[in-house]
């Protein structure tokens, strides 16, 4: 049997459902291999909360550390990753990390999955001369199954060092790339991907055309993916990320329903003989296709999904990856420029349907 790991817990956000915290706490308490429980707060909350704050650190063993907030940064992204990086200096740098919110109470179960998992990593010949981000896998929840690296952030469960590279100021996604609301989650994963595959940041220029789903009616969005899985270079670029998730992250918790929060998001699960058609394009109800499971990596892996033109696509890029020496090559025969051109085209065709379905372009409030 494996020995057990040293697990540290740092949380972000305020206390607003006291019930809920004390409930996640208790649970976590109930772990094995969980040392300590962190909470990155504001200075402010500690203080307008001290006295249910002091019950948790008496009670359950909760630590506070409690700074300054920042001024705002886009957002509220300067806060998430100060919080962060506040918390992991406060746990042991050779421990395991499970950065989880005060609003989310994760299943004791999906929790021992993921802390008893194998997370080495395994990456195939032409990963060789990559210089591997991370030491191990690193376990999220929910990654998006068209836009790459847009993988939900409310939990994720690694290696010290490996979550460390999850915090980022970087301030070139507010001033170089229009990017869409959901740039946080994307930001995160993908910087520390960005230097050994930089196809990659290309898409960030066009990563507002897919990703404006709080815009636009949801038919935008499938008439833009509709065109880009005919495009070689997109399918290009998805399949050698479906490669490097797949080799950096588990997307496995074990079971169907691993969480309990506010606004938990729909998930989509790809299944043996599926094909890829229906599996991007036929769950038109959402607005972001969220995987559940590895399913879709392994697949990716073996070749193994139904026949329809755009698997065949997807087989005949995965081959070219293949094909490869070294990974990193990969796309390096292909014009971006135009690739970024023909995708900004797409989503003014996209518009133009908006508008003669709907007779106006709607507004970010509609």
């Amino acid at each position: 049997m494996p020995d057990t790991k040293k697990i540290s817990v740092v949380i972000t956000g305020l206390v607003r459902n006291p019930e809920l915290f004390s409930r996640s706490l208790d649970s976590l308490r109930g772990l094995a291999g969980v040392g300590d429980i962190v909470l990155s707060t504001w200075d402010t909350e500690a203080q307008e909360n001290a006295t249910r704050l002091a019950e948790f650190q008496h009670k359950q063993g909760l630590k506070i550390i409690a700074v300054p907030e920042p001024d705002k940064w886009s957002g509220n992204l300067l806060s998430q990753m100060k919080s962060l990086y506040v918390g992991l200096n406060q746990v042991p740098a050779g421990s395991y990390v499970l950065k989880t919110r005060t609003d989310v109470y994760i299943e004791p179960e999906a929790l021992r999955h993921v802390f008893e998992k194998d997370l080495a990593l395994t990456p195939a010949q032409n990963f060789s001369q990559v210089r591997h981000p991370f030491n191990e896998k690193v376990c999220v929840w929910g990654v998006e199954a068209t836009s790459p690296f847009y993988i939900h952030d409310l939990f994720f469960f690694g290696r010290h060092a490996d979550i460390s590279k999850l915090v980022n100021m970087d301030i070139r996604y507010d001033l170089l790339y229009q990017m869409s609301k959901e740039k946080i989650h994307i930001r995160r994963f993908l910087h520390p991907f960005l230097h050994e595959f930089p196809i990659f940041e290309k898409f960030l220029h066009i990563e507002h055309v897919l990703g404006n789903t709080d815009k636009f009616p949801v038919e935008y969005r499938y008439a833009v993916l509709e065109k880009l899985l005919e495009d070689e270079a997109y399918i290009l670029i998805m399949a050698l990320y479906f490669r490097v998730v797949g080799t950096y992250f588990t997307n496995d918790w074990g079971k169907q329903n691993v969480f309990t929060w506010s606004n938990i998001p729909d998930q989509i699960e790809f299944q043996p003989g599926m094909t890829l058609s229906d599996l991007l394009l036929g769950n038109r109800q959402y607005l972001a296709l969220m995987l559940r499971g590895d399913s879709l990596f392994s697949a990716m892996n073996t070749l193994s999904f139904g026949i329809c033109p755009v698997g065949e696509r997807f087989v005949a890029a995965l081959r070219q990856l293949d094909e490869l020496d070294d990974l990193r090559d990969a796309g390096k025969h292909l014009d971006l420029s135009d690739f970024i051109s023909r995708v900004l085209s797409y989503g003014e065709e996209a518009l133009a349907l908006v508008r003669n379905t709907y007779g106006s372009e709607p507004s970010e409030h509609d």
